[in-house]
């Protein structure tokens, strides 16, 4: 008995088998549910990810609003950011005034498309 006696007699089982006919479109719902199937918009290791900074984002506020006069500390910890790094002064706000109007002028510029002459 070789192998493919042994294919012929699982096809005769097989067909001897009282087999109902499937269910229709059945074989289009397997297709959408496994190759067809939409890409997911985050990966496994992104949720992770954004879940873990949400998660330290909503610790880290809770330690700042439980803790006594965090308001206050935390506008004296940013004055004082602000004055060593000079950024007080009318100059820098001078510039960063230039600077966010530049950009803003720059963004609404609208160049042309250049015309395409035909030779005939």
């Amino acid at each position: 008995m070789t192998h493919d006696d042994d294919f012929a007699d699982l096809d005769r089982m097989l067909a001897a088998l009282p087999l109902e006919e499937p269910p229709a479109g059945l074989h289009a719902r397997i297709l959408t549910a496994t190759v067809y199937r939409p890409e997911a918009a985050v990966s496994t290791w992104e949720l992770w990810l954004i879940g873990t900074f949400v998660a330290l984002a909503g610790w880290l506020g809770w330690l700042v609003a439980s803790a006594p006069n965090a308001g206050e500390r935390f506008v004296d910890t940013t004055n004082r950011i602000i004055e060593a790094g000079g950024l007080n002064s009318l100059t820098t706000f001078l510039w960063l005034a230039v600077g966010i109007s530049a950009a803003w002028w720059v963004s609404q510029l609208s160049v042309p498309a250049a015309r395409r002459i035909r030779i005939r």
